[in-house]
């Protein structure tokens, strides 16, 4: 595991943030050389500048009417969801805004602000008619204040964290990581979905995970943070994970959604009967095994919550050592969910069924989900454990980006909306390293795109290399509920 750290969080292999004085790193790629690119923009804003002046002083007042933001490089006029599109269309990224004249950035999807700028204004002919507009100069204390207390900003990588590893505690924040990037859970926690001083449970693993959401999106602190409320109550809960010894990033998972869940208000204690709280609707899925008797046909049918899928990669390593066409084909998420679910014949010492008064039978077992979670967790057995040795299977599981879950489903309907049953890759989890001396980083998503998150190192990567990882965990998203939560966290 990595060792604990002092140093800030870093964004490797990302060109270093402009200076404050140009707003944003997009604003300095257009002013920072002084040349035909700085004074064409310069050109552009001035213009577009006078023209909302003239324009506003005709119509009605400006607060009266819904902001308008004008490209400044075709002078195209967009409504506010209007931007994104025309942007994507012809590389255009700022627009004036109609009501204050502020310069906005599509690809900071916020408004910015730059000194030089704001002097330009003041030499335009139309800004000195204006009586109420004060003329910023070198020395005017305003611009003095805001270049002083200006700060570089992180743009399109905001929100972007690395989280301190506070001695062997990689475990906690791969899966710590994987939760700061679900939409599902962004949606709930930043919603104030666990209300912190409504709680009065003592070293409660909702509120720090509430906090951590709440310090992760702090956009005032752009370094690393360390989760320690979190690994503290996390101690205190459970005494195996006390300490700085290895753990398991599953093991983990698995103890902090059931923390969580005891976590809200109300809920039910009983998994078998259901429950409604929100924990249980995103985390808990539901998995039947149907026994069916080879004598008699007598069907046993059972059903147990899950909070995730184990899939045994062992299988399909047999598979192949078997021989044939197929035996060097590389194996899939797939192929392992299909060997999860095949049917598997039982012999009669580890059966007895009731259609045969009780007596050993041989019988085929079948799994099959009754029940798909919101998030579903898939773990890759890497870890083999016999009473004399232990193991880890090396080698990449081929993995997709989606995934249609209905043919591992208990419902026979193909006729069905697949859109239930599609899912999105959120996030992977890599071991590296051996048994006992290992380590956890993970692979998240953000927005459209991609983050590797190495403790609180930080590193933008592409969809090919996440593609191509040894991965443990997997995590994937219902895309329906998944694209209506980042609609609901982008309007609020």
């Amino acid at each position: 595991m990595a060792t604990a750290t002092t140093t800030l969080a870093t964004v490797a292999s990302v060109s270093l943030l402009s200076e404050a004085e140009f707003g944003c790193e997009h604003l300095a790629s257009q002013l920072q050389n002084n040349g035909p690119v700085s004074n064409e923009f310069k050109a552009s804003f001035i213009k577009t500048h006078n023209a909302l002046g003239r324009r506003d002083a005709k119509t009605s007042p400006p607060s009266l009417l819904k902001p308008k933001y004008t490209c400044l490089t075709c002078s195209e006029p967009c409504m506010n969801g209007d931007r994104k599109a025309h942007t994507e269309k012809t590389g255009h990224s700022f627009y004036m805004e109609s009501r204050s004249r502020a310069l906005f950035c599509q690809g900071c999807e916020d408004m910015v602000y730059d000194h030089g700028l704001e002097r330009s204004r003041s030499g335009t002919p139309e800004s000195t008619t204006q009586a109420d507009k004060r003329r910023f100069s070198e020395s005017s204390a305003d611009e003095v204040y805001v270049k002083s207390n200006a700060n570089k900003r992180p743009c399109a990588k905001q929100g972007v964290r690395g989280l301190f590893n506070l001695g062997q505690t990689c475990y906690l924040n791969v899966i710590l990581q994987t939760m700061l990037h679900d939409p599902i859970l962004s949606t709930y926690f930043l919603g104030n979905g666990h209300q912190l001083h409504d709680c009065s449970v003592s070293d409660c693993i909702g509120c720090a995970v509430a906090e951590a959401f709440a310090d992760f999106h702090s956009i005032d602190k752009p370094e690393g943070f360390a989760a320690l409320n979190l690994l503290l109550a996390s101690w205190r809960a459970s005494p195996t994970l006390a300490g700085y010894q290895q753990q398991d990033a599953h093991e983990y998972y698995q103890f902090l959604v059931d923390r969580l869940h005891t976590s809200a208000e109300p809920h039910g204690d009983n998994h078998q009967k259901g429950c409604s709280c929100f924990f249980h609707r995103t985390f808990y899925g539901k998995l039947r095994s149907s026994v069916t008797c080879d004598k008699c046909g007598n069907v046993t049918k059972t059903e147990d919550p899950i909070v995730d899928l184990s899939l045994d990669v062992q299988v399909q390593a047999k598979k192949r050592a078997m021989g044939g066409t197929g035996s060097f084909a590389m194996p899939t998420l797939n192929g392992c969910l299909e060997s999860f679910t095949s049917p598997e014949k039982l012999m009669a010492d580890v059966y007895n069924c009731s259609g045969c008064g009780n007596t050993p039978q041989k019988a085929t077992k079948q799994l099959r989900i009754k029940k798909l979670p919101a998030i579903l967790c898939m773990q890759l057995k890497r870890f083999e454990h016999t009473f004399t040795s232990a193991e880890k299977v090396e080698g990449r599981i081929d993995f997709p980006l989606s995934i249609d879950m209905l043919p591992y489903t208990t419902n026979p309907n193909t006729t069905v909306d697949k859109s239930r049953y599609t899912y999105d890759l959120s996030s992977a989890v890599v071991h590296k390293g051996k048994l006992d001396a290992g380590h956890y980083y993970v692979y998240c998503r953000q927005g459209e795109e991609w983050m590797l998150f190495n403790d609180d190192q930080v590193t933008p990567v592409t969809e090919a290399e996440v593609l191509g990882v040894d991965a443990y965990l997997l995590f994937y998203n219902l895309r329906c509920l998944a694209n209506a939560a980042s609609s609901s966290s982008s309007s609020s």
